[in-house]
């Protein structure tokens, strides 16, 4: 609660210096934007959206194909993944700051990630936790004067301030008019750029027997640079959202074969893995799975993940390496947290408990609310 009495003194402060109008009952909790993870992949990778390599090669094939069987490899049989990541936040929407003729939202949240290591006899616990308390606000909707304000109060607190109109990668897909609607996207930033932390701390724990499965795309920096540069290849990034307009290409010549995502994995059957393809030159390496039946599903792209790897080396990487992980993570989808969660069809259970260890050390909406005031 000590994070939620400094917001208060910080709030109390600057009411001092502009009119506020305060959100009802002093705090909204911002719902987050159920298609945003895959407005992020799309955003993440904007430039390319026909994929016409197979990068993959199998020595006992004279062809690759566009589907392989990957059954289930379970932890008694091979240990592969042993710490997962995931990330969550919660925020809230505090009021609008009216100074003269400027005016800007005024945010928290709490950002917060976590690492969960799973033992040899199945049993999982935090390998690191860490949660970050920040302010949001539009420097440049705001004077010099109540901005440099803001910053040390933040500092003094330790709270994080953010500017809502310093544009990156996440909330750019976002209009910069609507600095409102643009938080989502910044926390959203934040909690990644808190994730990419952690993988640096995880990373040394690693090797060809203990991979890290990571919730999201690698694409994101500094993952991507940090992974590429110290030539890592025991992380996966896993995603349940996913872009839905690239094209594919499969075959060459007069006979090549144009596929729509949706056609590709309408015809993926459940323990299928697609063709691997190449994202950023070979830099990256991506492939989709498909979890479950869809007899039991709405939707052909339910119960399917896609998947990436990083590759140094930016040579088409060997089917038996992308069949070893598949499976293994087609054995990860048990148990599965049906009816808490609207992505059940498409989670690994480890990423769904390292989630939920991260909400449980978040402050209630009902606390937040209760403390913040700004009078």
């Amino acid at each position: 609660m000590r994070a939620l009495q400094d917001l208060r003194q910080i709030l109390k402060a600057i009411a001092q210096d502009v009119e506020v109008l305060p959100a009802v009952g002093g705090a909204v909790e911002d719902l987050e934007r159920p298609d945003f993870e895959e407005r992020e992949d799309q955003a993440l990778n904007e430039d390319e959206r026909v994929f016409e390599t197979i990068f993959e090669r199998d020595s006992a094939l004279s062809a690759p194909r566009l589907y392989r069987s990957v059954p289930p490899v379970g932890r008694a049989e091979e240990h592969l993944f042993r710490y997962f990541l995931d990330g969550s936040f919660r925020s809230y929407f505090l009021g609008t700051a009216m100074e003269n003729e400027r005016e800007s939202p005024v945010h928290f949240a709490q950002i917060g990630a976590c690492v969960l290591r799973r033992e040899h006899n199945g049993s999982v616990r935090r390998e690191l936790l860490r949660v970050d308390n920040i302010l949001l606000a539009g420097k440049q909707r705001l004077s010099e004067a109540v901005w440099h304000k803001l910053e040390q109060l933040a500092s003094q607190a330790n709270i994080r301030l953010v500017d809502l109109t310093e544009r990156d990668i996440v909330s750019g897909v976002l209009s910069d008019f609507d600095l409102r609607n643009k938080a989502g996207g910044k926390v959203r930033f934040a909690m990644r750029t808190l994730e990419a932390e952690m993988v640096a701390t995880i990373l040394p724990q690693l090797s060809e027997e203990r991979w890290l499965v990571v919730d999201g795309s690698l694409l994101f920096d500094p993952i991507l640079t940090r992974l590429s540069r110290e030539q890592h290849q025991f992380v996966v990034g896993v995603s349940k959202n996913f872009r839905k307009d690239p094209q594919f290409v499969f075959g060459r010549g007069p006979r090549a074969e144009r596929r729509s995502i949706y056609k590709m994995l309408a015809d993926l059957e459940a323990e299928h893995r697609t063709a691997v393809f190449s994202a950023r030159g070979g830099e990256v390496v991506f492939w989709y799975i498909r979890l479950r039946e869809q007899m039991h599903l709405d939707y052909p792209l339910m119960g399917v993940v896609k998947v990436e790897m990083v590759n140094p080396s930016r040579e088409p990487v060997p089917s038996g390496l992308i069949d070893r992980v598949s499976r293994a993570l087609v054995a990860e989808r048990s148990v599965t947290p049906h009816g808490q969660d609207r992505r059940w069809h498409a989670h690994l259970y480890p990423i769904f408990l390292a989630e939920r260890a991260v909400k449980e050390t978040l402050l209630s909406r009902e606390a937040v609310q209760q403390f913040v005031k700004w009078r």
